[in-house]
């Protein structure tokens, strides 16, 4: 088993966690419902998992390449491969969406078609125009940028795993202080510069707290120092003796968040849960899966989790298409019965099902041939590139 395997594992949990997530919110989406909490703590710890996963990955294969090649090349090499994994798709997800989401923004501010055709809609709250999930693309658009100096920095740091462990610890009690002190003031703020109309940007504070790229970026870079862990640990030829208790903690705080709600229900532990919250544990838990021949990276490196890696971006923007059509609001819960939960039940197998045959036509017909041929265009293919399955 290759060690890395497991992370391709990880993004199927992903994506297939934000999947789950949003359609038993559609589904059972009555007033009152146990599962509605539920379902929006899932689809954080979803979106923390690929924000942590990415930073791993972007670290853990270009690293290297930015070390020992002059900036220009490794630059150019880097942005694009990114776009040819990202934009392809990316297009098409919002040429699909235009006829029957609303759109009415677009036309009235040419600022908002610019920030759609650069992929920076989330960096200024206009990422409600056309297809809201496009955010999550566009911040990862915001960590590419960030990654290039992001990435020298932590080259240079010699004791990662302590690093990383201080980091995280910081990040969350920084999150947790500014939001506490300055709620009000940032919030203003954000109405005053990011906020253009409620057909096109989030509330200034929703944005704040999960839309916001920079915010999302504390995430990324755990991610970051978790591969260079990885990568110091490799070089030694040793790996930490109590990876056990690492995976331990990781999952059970993992579980903890996603099922018992007073933990985060109130503030100032509420002002983490949508950005922050996992990233500590889930830096770690990347880390044991990688040094680790147990359990957890056997199951993650088997065929159906490989399988829902590979087309774990399809299956992320497909979904919400297929939701859309298959739980309208005319079919959704609207009070508890069996017969209701049945049939809500049922539509959430249906959505399931078939945004997997979607995102594996997709996979093939759209992101690898779209991926290759960019790539062969712009840049001449080299041996290593690329040597851990991206999102």
């Amino acid at each position: 088993m290759n060690r890395l395997e497991p992370l391709t594992g990880l993004r199927g949990i992903a994506a297939y966690s934000v999947l789950i997530a949003h359609t038993i919110a559609a589904a059972f989406s009555y007033d009152g419902s146990i599962l509605q909490p539920f379902a929006h703590r899932l689809a954080y710890f979803g979106m923390s998992l690929f924000f942590v996963l990415s930073g791993f990955v972007i670290y853990y294969n270009y690293a290297e390449s930015f070390a020992r090649e002059p900036l220009g090349r490794a630059t150019w090499k880097f942005f694009v491969a990114r776009f040819a994994r990202l934009y392809p798709l990316y297009a098409i997800s919002i040429i699909v969406a235009l006829p029957y989401l609303p759109a009415e923004g677009l036309s009235d501010d040419l600022g908002v078609v610019l920030a759609y055709l650069t992929l920076t809609q989330a960096w200024f709250n206009v990422e409600m125009a056309v297809f809201p999930p496009d955010w999550s693309i566009s911040a990862e658009w915001f960590f590419y940028l960030a990654f290039i100096p992001l990435g020298a920095a932590v080259r240079k740091v010699a004791r990662p795993l302590l690093v990383l462990v201080v980091y995280s610890a910081l990040a969350v009690l920084a999150v947790l202080l500014l939001f506490h002190w300055f709620a009000a003031p940032l919030t203003e703020m954000g109405k005053q510069w990011l906020y253009v109309n409620a057909r096109v940007s989030s509330d200034p504070w929703g944005w704040l707290i999960y839309f916001s790229p920079p915010l999302r970026l504390l995430e990324f870079i755990a991610g970051m120092f978790s591969a260079r862990t990885l990568m110091n640990f490799g070089a030694s030829g040793t790996a930490p003796r109590y990876t056990s208790a690492i995976l331990a903690g990781a999952l059970l705080w993992c579980v903890a968040v996603v099922f018992v709600r007073p933990l985060t229900s109130e503030p100032p532990m509420s002002f983490i849960l949508s950005n922050v919250i996992f990233a500590p544990a889930l830096a770690l838990l990347i880390l044991h899966v990688c040094f680790s021949d147990g359990w957890l990276s056997k199951m993650l490196s088997s065929r159906a989790l490989q399988f829902m890696g590979d087309i774990s971006f399809s299956v992320y923007v497909w979904s919400f298409f297929v939701m859309d059509r298959i739980i309208a609001p005319e079919f959704r819960l609207k009070a508890w019965s069996v017969e209701a939960a049945a049939n809500a039940m049922g539509r959430i197998a249906i959505v399931i099902g078939l945004t997997t045959v979607f995102a594996y036509g997709s996979y093939l017909l759209i992101e690898m041939p779209a991926r290759r041929w960019i790539r062969a265009a712009l840049t001449r293919r080299e041996p290593g590139l690329g040597v851990l399955a991206e999102r």
